[in-house]
């Protein structure tokens, strides 16, 4: 049997917003490749909607001529992209900025999205969001899962 090709090499995990709190959209399997991995507020676009930027923003930042983007991110700088910037294929009619910052495992968004025992040292993680959206930025909106 042939192998299918997988265009991604990580998988996304996200809430389906049915319980009383949810956790952070993310991916798992950036680090084996040598890149950060990515979390984003559940609310934001639900699983479908953070999916589609989750991915767009890996095809993004995989493009050596966005190579300075990804530097100045995990050197500590908030990068601001524009949809249609980010994905003309995908998001080419999006109407929002979204914003990228690195997160240390400390922030209440990453330890809610994954254990404990699946962080390894030199693991780096990058928050994504939609430019004003401050609120997903601080440990108390994650914390204890996120309400609506």
């Amino acid at each position: 049997m042939k192998k299918k090709d997988v265009k991604y090499p990580f998988m996304i995990e996200a809430d389906s917003l049915r319980g009383i709190t949810s956790f952070p959209s993310h991916t798992h399997g950036l680090a084996d490749v040598g890149l950060p991995e990515f979390i984003m507020d559940p609310y934001a676009f639900g699983g479908n909607g953070n999916a589609t930027r989750i991915n767009s923003a890996y095809d993004f930042f995989k493009k050596q001529e966005n190579d300075g983007y990804l530097k100045s991110i995990l050197d500590g700088e908030v990068v601001k992209i524009r949809g249609k910037q980010l994905s003309p294929k995908y998001l080419k009619n999006d109407p929002y900025t979204y914003c990228f910052r690195k997160v240390t495992p400390e922030f209440e968004a990453v330890k809610l999205a994954y254990f404990e025992e699946e962080i390894t040292d030199g693991m780096q993680f990058i928050q994504i969001w939609v430019d004003g959206d401050d609120y997903v930025l601080t440990d108390d909106y994650y914390r204890g899962g996120v309400r609506w």
